[in-house]
């Protein structure tokens, strides 16, 4: 099949022959200056596909390439300079600044009427260039056919401080991402039908013939067209063309930003079927990891009393769209795309709180005004990171976390005075100083800005104080019915033991049934709090330790009691804990979990050493996500 490259580029030309062969070379003359589109992203990708098109009118049955470079600073598109003094123009209003450059492609078969396109972006940080290096340059007449007026390859250190991304995408042509775009729409479109979802993934799992593949959005029972995206030794990605037969279980979900938002991942499937597929992914990881043969028996699967509207906490982030600043959450990752952290403006966050619709309009003004950028996790730049949300369930109360990099100067009273204003359910404001690499929250530096230093909630007959930096069960409905179960299942005794305790609900809940509860967690504040927790419920048999449980246990190796319950975090148990566990000869032992793997990985140690499962349950604290919370009693077996 002829390939055509639309392009008269003598760079794009070398560019494409690093990954095909054999290509004609037509131009499309096709006028830039036509498209009036001001995004940068999009303006790119409609000039590659208009160039596309133009060729492919004559050619109907050959596959066109077409490509666009444009050069993005200030809310501005930089195309090619028409003449000298434009040229100089631009290399001036480049010189000293970092710009964007950004590629369109676009891949088309007319007799087919089919289209695909995809889009790089790099970052290029030109030095600070004295007017005797411009006309030097200028003088080479290299500018002429260039977005911004230079070549890359030609002008390298001379010009240029740093490149982040791509340096062909600079230069022309992103082949990685083209040969990627080219694999696919070669790729022959298969029908076949989703029968599972992988999780913690929210992929859809089919077949074609022997071969698994693994389609992100897929729904159990969806009848699909599919494209294969990408191949792997024993699996592919495929990509839905088009829902033939939708499935029985698929729903058009509730919020409008869920096809992009990295927030939810299951929210058009029915609710029932989620926590079914919850189920059977607990199931596969005990007979897969833990290597239980007989059957399994899961005592209840518990829905959470409400499936929207449920979580008490949030981490939104600060981004730009079409330069505006927006808030969001990150986009949905997808198994063979790169990711680019872009956040997806959001105007409600159904899984959390209506407060949301209040807050963000008021907050974006603000800083809006203020012409602060957000924070990019990819070029390390910015200002503003992330707007933290924690809403008490029970009281509606709501406490505001702003977190920026360090070393600006915002009037935060101003804000605060605002939002305070029109926002009664507002009882504690924050400002927190981030400046960590990663794209997580930091607590290190924060400053009470308003209001109580926390917010309180219920949960049956306790008052649990909320910090801005301390874990707390996301799901306040869900979580009162699992410690509920915790007391069901749990007899009257002496002393029991809490290890990963935080700040110490689960101890405090069960202190009912025990003369002692013990608690131990290596965060010193947390500790605190528990303390401060038991003040407040006026509990009085409730003692909480700072100290690493793997070194707790081995100081109280010989200490007595009924009822050890463990809450670790993702990564499950450390090998040390869990022999010091056993050493204890402990013959009632709770593990709650929020990761099936680890806990089927630490649950195969136990097993074999002669405890049984007695008791398994598993209660859907994040609908609509694919996370998921379990708690399994166990029992020492005596010889």
């Amino acid at each position: 099949m002829k390939i055509i490259l639309a392009s008269k580029s003598e760079r794009r030309k070398e560019l494409l022959k690093k990954i095909i062969k054999n290509f004609e070379v037509i131009e499309s003359n096709f006028d830039e200056t036509s498209i009036k589109e001001r995004d940068p992203v999009k303006y790119a990708l409609k000039c590659a596909i208009e160039k596309a098109k133009i060729v492919g009118e004559k050619y109907p049955d050959s596959i066109i390439i077409g490509a666009d470079t444009i050069v993005y600073l200030n809310g501005e598109i930089i195309g090619k300079p028409k003449n000298y003094q434009e040229g100089k123009d631009i290399l001036k209003k480049l010189s000293g600044t970092e710009h964007t450059v950004i590629t369109g492609i676009a891949i088309y078969k007319k007799d087919e009427n089919k289209l695909m396109t995809d889009y790089d972006i790099s970052y290029v940080r030109f030095k600070k260039l004295a007017d005797n290096e411009i006309e030097e340059y200028l003088k080479t007449e290299d500018f002429f056919d260039k977005a911004g007026a230079y070549g890359v390859q030609n002008i390298k250190d001379k010009f240029v401080e740093e490149i982040k991304g791509d340096f062909y995408n600079v230069v022309g042509l992103p082949i990685e991402k083209l040969k990627n775009l080219l694999d696919k729409f070669l790729t022959q479109v298969i029908t076949t039908e989703i029968y599972d979802i992988a999780l913690p993934n929210n992929w859809g799992v089919a077949r074609y013939g022997d071969f698994v593949i693994f389609v992100p959005k897929g729904v159990v029972g969806d009848k699909v067209k599919v494209r294969i995206s990408t191949y792997k030794k024993n699996f592919s990605f495929g990509e839905i063309v088009e829902v033939e037969k939708p499935s029985e279980f698929r729903i058009k979900p509730e919020c409008q930003h869920f096809s992009d938002c990295g927030g939810c991942a299951l929210q058009n499937m029915l609710y029932e079927k989620q926590i079914e597929i919850k189920k059977n992914y607990l199931i596969q990881c005990l007979r897969k990891i833990a290597e239980i043969k007989n059957e399994i028996n899961i005592d209840q699967v518990i829905p959470s009393p409400q499936i929207y509207f449920y979580r008490n906490k949030m981490e939104f982030a600060f981004g730009n769209e079409n330069g505006k600043l927006v808030l969001g959450l990150r986009e949905r990752a997808h198994p063979d795309k790169k990711y680019s952290k872009r956040v997806i403006p959001l105007k409600k966050c159904l899984i959390f709180s209506e407060i949301v619709e209040r807050i963000f309009p008021v907050v974006i003004d603000f800083f809006s005004s203020l012409n602060l950028p957000a924070y990019d996790p990819i070029k390390k730049s910015g200002i503003l990171r992330h707007l933290v949300l924690k809403e008490s369930k029970s009281k509606k109360d709501v406490m505001v976390i702003f977190v920026t990099k360090s070393g600006v100067s915002i009037d935060f009273y101003k804000l605060v005075d605002i939002l305070t204003k029109e926002i009664k359910e507002i009882k504690s404001i924050y400002w927190v100083e981030n400046d960590q690499i990663s794209d997580v929250v930091n607590y290190e530096k924060k400053y009470l800005l308003y209001g109580t230093p926390y917010i309180e909630e219920k949960i049956y007959d306790l008052i649990f104080r909320i910090y801005p930096d301390i874990f707390f069960q996301p799901n306040t409905y869900a979580t009162e019915i699992l410690y509920k179960k915790i007391l069901e299942n749990i007899e009257n005794g002496d002393k029991a033991i809490g290890l990963y305790c935080g700040t110490g609900p689960i101890e405090l809940f069960i202190s009912r049934k025990f003369k002692e509860v013990i608690g131990v967690d290596w965060d010193e504040s947390n500790i605190k709090i528990a303390k401060e927790n038991c003040v407040i419920n006026k509990i009085e048999n409730c003692t909480f330790y700072c100290e690493k449980a793997e070194k707790f246990l081995s100081r109280n190796i010989n200490m007595v009691f009924d009822y050890l319950i463990v809450d670790p975090p993702r990564g499950g148990l450390s090998g040390k804990c869990i022999r010091n566990i056993l050493k204890t000869r402990v013959t009632n032992f709770v593990y709650i979990s929020c990761n099936p793997s680890t806990f089927a990985r630490d649950l195969k140690e136990i097993m074999l050493n002669g405890y049984f499962l007695k008791n398994l349950y598993l209660i859907d604290c994040f609908p609509h996500t694919t996370h998921i919370e379990l708690m399994a009693f166990l029992k020492k077996n005596h010889i």
